[in-house]
């Protein structure tokens, strides 16, 4: 089996952008101490341990107030925030938007491929406006995740957006994910996922 990577793009996202406001010395050092040096150039690929360490390391001096899957899901969310203001993540966003949460969901397994080369997932659906999304990522990464999918069901316009850890294991997850339906006759404004005419 491959090494587990995480592309270049995806550090960008969170470390560079999502972070830049709150990128301290003292975070700053301790990314480079797990393998992340802020101060060259990023690399094209990272390993799946140097990433998870950044994360972890990132989750617990930002928000130590919060749980430790709390604060994951926290930065999992702000990840996809900045992964959103690059060349990549506008692509890509632009085109969930107009694919509404179902959809969206649906691709979820090219949309991490495109910051990863190990996601793998699988969909069952539980009505119109919930299903189940299996992926395979370990440990307490799958907070993180959890954030990152929460986030990335809002940018497909979905209205009250829900992702919760339904079952796991130290090499998988099983998420629940779920959203409001508008209801027959609603009227959706593109992007928005809510009902307003």
């Amino acid at each position: 089996m491959p090494e587990k990577l995480v592309f270049e793009h995806t550090l960008e996202g969170l470390f560079v952008r999502a972070l830049a406001g709150r990128m301290t010395p003292v975070l700053r050092e301790r990314l480079r101490t797990v393998g992340v040096d802020l101060d060259r150039k990023l690399q094209p690929a990272y390993s799946f341990d140097t990433w998870c360490s950044a994360v972890h390391v990132s989750a617990r001096l930002l928000h130590a107030d919060l749980p430790a899957d709390v604060a994951l899901a926290r930065l999992g969310e702000s990840m996809v925030e900045g992964y959103r203001t690059t060349v990549l993540g506008r692509a890509l966003f632009s085109v969930l938007q107009l694919m509404g949460p179902r959809r969206g969901v649906a691709r979820a397994q090219q949309v991490f491929r495109s910051g990863n080369n190990y996601t793998q997932t699988r969909m069952t659906d539980l009505s119109p406006s919930s299903l189940e999304l299996w992926m395979n990522e370990a440990g307490f990464i799958r907070a993180f995740t959890q954030g990152a999918l929460l986030a990335g069901l809002r940018a497909t316009g979905a209205a009250e957006p829900r992702v919760e850890v339904y079952a796991f294991t130290e090499a998988d997850v099983t998420y629940r994910v779920s959203w409001t339906d508008p209801g027959p006759g609603a009227r959706l404004r593109p992007g928005t996922g809510d009902g307003a005419p």
